[in-house]
């Protein structure tokens, strides 16, 4: 586990990679002029967001003990069921409607976006529950 600084490290990292990354795929920020910057802002911008995630994933919380353990394998769990019912829901969706992912770009999307869901209902769910239990213990 990383040290509690990168847990602020990643709160910024993070969200602002995944804008840029955002913003640069969908043309508003246009760097159409020139191919090389695109790739290269395309990719810093994703590493960074992933990079970002990932200190605030595997960041240490102030105190750790075993209820945020519990709390973490519990969180664990959750976003396990919720990628395989994601998987389910997709696969049973293409099977019926006939459609798949267009091509290797679109596979890798797709796999993409499973892995980012995966760590995101992890995140929120790790956050929410915590945030939830220390207004109880506060009351």
């Amino acid at each position: 586990m990383l040290p509690n600084q990168f847990k602020k490290l990643g709160a910024l990292i993070f969200p602002l990679g995944l804008i840029i990354w955002i913003l640069t795929q969908q043309a508003i920020i246009d760097l159409s002029y020139n191919h090389s910057l695109k790739v290269i802002v395309l990719v810093v911008s994703f590493f960074s967001f992933l990079f970002g995630l990932y200190c605030s994933l595997f960041s240490r919380e102030p105190v750790e003990d075993e209820y945020i353990n519990s709390v973490r394998l519990k969180s664990f769990q959750i976003s396990s069921i919720t990628q395989m019912i994601y998987f389910l829901i997709t696969f049973t969706l293409m099977f019926l409607l006939k459609i798949e992912p267009n091509g290797d770009g679109g596979l890798v999307i797709y796999l993409l976006s499973s892995i980012v869901l995966y760590w995101m209902m992890y995140l929120l769910i790790f956050n929410f529950t915590l945030m939830m239990n220390k207004t109880k213990l506060n009351d």
